[in-house]
């Protein structure tokens, strides 16, 4: 069962740079929001959108690999019932992975929270006279541009939920 450990804390192992990859995506959405540079907001979240793919895509390949050698245990129950050196390898791995995703939901949270702020002040700032305007049409396109791209992060903070990853972790 040696190289099959093996094979899991490889797996592991790029599960954590993936999923601190996605922790960089959201960080930097974060100060994207922070600076209001809204026009960047798109291509931030599709990146945020990428990360978590790819975290999802490790996540089903670890999911395989671990059903293969102990069907639904999860990373305490297999660092409990395998030989040394494994033990402290996979309790080192769920440390860190724990924690990864830990600051990602933080993240998330403080990220959706500046766009529900973003999104309540753009409700709050009065629309320009005349700005439905043939004249003022771009200003409100800016404005409808500025609420998809907040709202958007809203999304991306939504279609983060990690179960089978929370689950493999408990």
């Amino acid at each position: 069962m040696g190289s099959g450990m093996e094979r899991v804390a490889s797996i592991l192992e790029r599960e954590r740079e993936l999923l601190e990859s996605l922790l960089f995506k959201l960080v930097e959405t974060r100060l994207i929001l922070q600076a209001n540079e809204l026009r960047f907001l798109g291509r931030a979240t599709g990146e945020v959108d990428l990360a978590r793919t790819r975290c999802r895509e490790i996540d089903l390949v670890r999911a395989a690999t671990v059903d293969a050698h102990t069907p639904g245990a999860s990373l305490r129950e297999l660092a409990s019932g395998a030989q040394e050196p494994w033990p402290g390898i996979l309790r080192d791995h769920h440390d860190t992975l724990a924690s990864v995703v830990a600051e990602i939901e933080l993240t998330a949270h403080q990220n959706a929270e500046l766009a529900r702020l973003g999104l309540d002040a753009m409700k709050l700032t009065p629309v320009p006279a005349g700005a439905v305007a043939p004249s003022d049409d771009r200003t409100e396109l800016n404005r409808l541009a500025r609420g998809a791209a907040l709202t958007s992060v809203l999304g991306t903070a939504a279609r983060l939920r990690m179960p089978d990853l929370l689950l493999f972790l408990r």
